[in-house]
């Protein structure tokens, strides 16, 4: 049991996954989990897969990536 918005603060709302350190029971290269919010307006492109989507208003989203593999990540700057 945990608190997601706990667990996943500073590495982007990801809670398992490779972004954690590899000493944390949480990190894996099998599998990610990210649950974040996102207020109206808000777009996701995916990068190299055929699809997108738009926020039409405020959502929670929880995402699940496989394999959880280093370098798939927008830079810091890019985000803000």
């Amino acid at each position: 049991m945990g608190n997601a918005a706990v667990g996943g603060h500073g590495d982007r709302g990801w809670l398992p996954g490779q972004v954690k350190a590899a000493d944390d029971g949480r990190h894996s290269g099998d599998f990610g989990v990210k649950l974040g919010g996102y207020p109206a307006g808000d777009r996701v492109v995916f990068h190299g897969t055929g699809h997108s989507w738009e926020a039409v208003e405020e959502s929670v989203v929880l995402s699940i990536r496989w394999p959880s593999i280093p370098g798939y990540a927008v830079p810091e700057q890019a985000q803000q």
